[in-house]
Protein backbone atom coordinates (compact mmCIF):
# COMPACT_ATOMS: atom_id res chain seq x y z
CA UNK A 1 0.00 0.00 0.00
CA UNK A 2 3.16 2.46 1.24
CA UNK A 3 4.35 1.75 -2.79
CA UNK A 4 1.23 2.09 -4.93
CA UNK A 5 0.88 5.73 -2.36
CA UNK A 6 4.29 6.89 -2.92
CA UNK A 7 4.18 5.96 -6.97
CA UNK A 8 0.84 7.99 -6.78
CA UNK A 9 2.80 10.93 -5.24
CA UNK A 10 5.74 11.24 -7.83
CA UNK A 11 3.67 10.79 -10.79
CA UNK A 12 1.61 13.33 -9.45
CA UNK A 13 4.03 15.55 -8.65
CA UNK A 14 5.79 14.48 -11.97
CA UNK A 15 2.35 15.54 -13.42
CA UNK A 16 2.21 18.89 -11.70
CA UNK A 17 5.83 19.75 -13.25
CA UNK A 18 4.34 19.10 -16.17
CA UNK A 19 1.67 21.08 -16.05
CA UNK A 20 3.90 24.25 -15.01
CA UNK A 21 5.92 23.87 -18.14
CA UNK A 22 3.15 23.84 -20.35
CA UNK A 23 1.97 26.77 -18.58
CA UNK A 24 5.14 28.56 -19.04
CA UNK A 25 5.09 27.37 -22.78
CA UNK A 26 1.66 29.24 -23.04
CA UNK A 27 2.94 31.89 -21.95
CA UNK A 28 5.66 32.34 -24.04
CA UNK A 29 3.59 31.28 -27.10
CA UNK A 30 1.13 33.68 -26.43
CA UNK A 31 3.69 36.36 -25.34
CA UNK A 32 5.46 35.33 -29.01
CA UNK A 33 1.86 35.95 -30.56
CA UNK A 34 0.92 38.92 -29.03
CA UNK A 35 4.60 40.50 -30.88
CA UNK A 36 4.11 39.03 -33.98
CA UNK A 37 0.28 40.39 -33.91
CA UNK A 38 1.79 44.01 -32.73
CA UNK A 39 4.50 43.58 -35.63
CA UNK A 40 1.83 42.83 -38.36
CA UNK A 41 -0.35 46.00 -37.43
CA UNK A 42 2.93 48.44 -37.24
CA UNK A 43 3.47 46.60 -40.99
CA UNK A 44 0.24 47.12 -42.38
CA UNK A 45 -0.08 50.69 -40.88
CA UNK A 46 2.77 51.43 -42.82
CA UNK A 47 1.77 49.93 -46.10
CA UNK A 48 -1.59 51.43 -45.79
CA UNK A 49 0.20 54.89 -45.59
CA UNK A 50 2.42 54.56 -48.17
CA UNK A 51 -0.21 53.39 -50.50
CA UNK A 52 -2.98 56.11 -49.15
CA UNK A 53 -1.19 59.18 -48.25
CA UNK A 54 -0.51 59.83 -51.76
CA UNK A 55 -3.79 59.94 -52.75
CA UNK A 56 -4.76 61.87 -49.76
CA UNK A 57 -2.15 64.51 -50.13
CA UNK A 58 -3.74 64.93 -53.78
CA UNK A 59 -6.98 65.81 -51.57
CA UNK A 60 -5.58 68.29 -49.49
CA UNK A 61 -4.32 70.12 -52.95
CA UNK A 62 -8.03 69.98 -53.95
CA UNK A 63 -9.47 70.92 -50.60
CA UNK A 64 -7.01 74.23 -51.14
CA UNK A 65 -7.99 74.98 -54.57
CA UNK A 66 -11.66 74.55 -53.52
CA UNK A 67 -11.45 76.64 -50.42
CA UNK A 68 -9.74 79.22 -52.35
CA UNK A 69 -12.96 79.63 -54.54
CA UNK A 70 -14.83 79.39 -51.44
CA UNK A 71 -13.93 82.84 -50.93
CA UNK A 72 -16.28 83.80 -53.17
CA UNK A 73 -19.08 82.98 -51.33
CA UNK A 74 -20.14 79.85 -52.68
CA UNK A 75 -22.11 77.07 -50.56
CA UNK A 76 -21.68 74.23 -53.07
CA UNK A 77 -17.94 75.04 -53.26
CA UNK A 78 -17.70 75.55 -49.13
CA UNK A 79 -20.04 72.12 -48.58
CA UNK A 80 -17.61 70.28 -51.04
CA UNK A 81 -14.57 71.20 -49.18
CA UNK A 82 -16.09 70.13 -45.91
CA UNK A 83 -17.21 67.15 -47.24
CA UNK A 84 -13.66 66.02 -48.73
CA UNK A 85 -11.86 66.98 -45.39
CA UNK A 86 -14.07 64.89 -43.75
CA UNK A 87 -12.99 61.73 -46.08
CA UNK A 88 -9.24 63.32 -45.07
CA UNK A 89 -10.46 62.92 -41.61
CA UNK A 90 -12.09 59.50 -41.94
CA UNK A 91 -8.40 57.88 -43.14
CA UNK A 92 -6.51 60.02 -40.29
CA UNK A 93 -5.21 62.84 -42.05
CA UNK A 94 -6.12 65.59 -39.98
CA UNK A 95 -5.51 69.58 -40.38
CA UNK A 96 -2.17 71.29 -38.10
CA UNK A 97 -4.46 73.69 -35.31
CA UNK A 98 -3.52 77.05 -36.41
CA UNK A 99 -2.85 79.77 -33.81
CA UNK A 100 -1.63 83.29 -33.67
CA UNK A 101 1.83 83.53 -32.30
CA UNK A 102 5.79 82.45 -32.66
CA UNK A 103 6.68 81.15 -35.30
CA UNK A 104 7.10 76.99 -35.05
CA UNK A 105 9.47 75.50 -37.31
CA UNK A 106 8.57 71.94 -36.96
CA UNK A 107 4.97 73.10 -38.05
CA UNK A 108 5.55 75.77 -40.06
CA UNK A 109 7.01 77.16 -43.28
CA UNK A 110 7.35 80.64 -43.96
CA UNK A 111 6.70 81.57 -47.38
CA UNK A 112 6.93 85.43 -47.24
CA UNK A 113 8.14 87.72 -44.27
CA UNK A 114 6.25 91.05 -43.69
CA UNK A 115 7.72 94.08 -41.58
CA UNK A 116 6.32 94.06 -38.37
CA UNK A 117 4.33 96.79 -37.03
CA UNK A 118 5.78 96.75 -33.24
CA UNK A 119 8.87 95.06 -32.22
CA UNK A 120 7.45 92.90 -30.27
CA UNK A 121 5.31 90.97 -33.21
CA UNK A 122 9.01 89.99 -34.60
CA UNK A 123 9.16 86.01 -35.52
CA UNK A 124 5.34 86.10 -34.84
CA UNK A 125 2.91 84.35 -37.44
CA UNK A 126 1.16 87.19 -39.40
CA UNK A 127 -1.18 84.97 -41.27
CA UNK A 128 -2.04 81.53 -43.04
CA UNK A 129 -1.29 80.62 -46.41
CA UNK A 130 -2.12 77.10 -46.47
CA UNK A 131 -2.71 74.93 -43.75
CA UNK A 132 -0.58 72.07 -42.52
CA UNK A 133 -1.77 68.49 -42.25
CA UNK A 134 -0.83 65.43 -39.91
CA UNK A 135 -1.24 61.52 -40.73
CA UNK A 136 -1.71 60.12 -37.60
CA UNK A 137 1.59 62.04 -35.68
CA UNK A 138 3.50 62.45 -39.12
CA UNK A 139 3.75 65.71 -40.67
CA UNK A 140 2.46 65.32 -44.08
CA UNK A 141 2.43 69.15 -45.22
CA UNK A 142 3.78 71.94 -43.12
CA UNK A 143 1.49 75.28 -42.42
CA UNK A 144 2.56 78.26 -44.58
CA UNK A 145 2.52 81.04 -43.04
CA UNK A 146 3.38 84.73 -43.78
CA UNK A 147 6.16 86.24 -40.86
CA UNK A 148 6.87 89.00 -39.15
CA UNK A 149 10.60 90.56 -39.23
CA UNK A 150 12.75 93.44 -38.85
CA UNK A 151 13.57 93.71 -42.47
Amino acid sequence: MADAVDGMRDELASLGDQFRRRLLNDREVRRSVDGLLNELNHARKAAEGRITQPLLYDLILLVDRIEGQAAQDDALTRSVATELLTILERYGMTRVPFARGPFDPGTQEAVEVLTAPTPEQRGEVAELVRHGYRMDERLVRPQQVRVYTDR
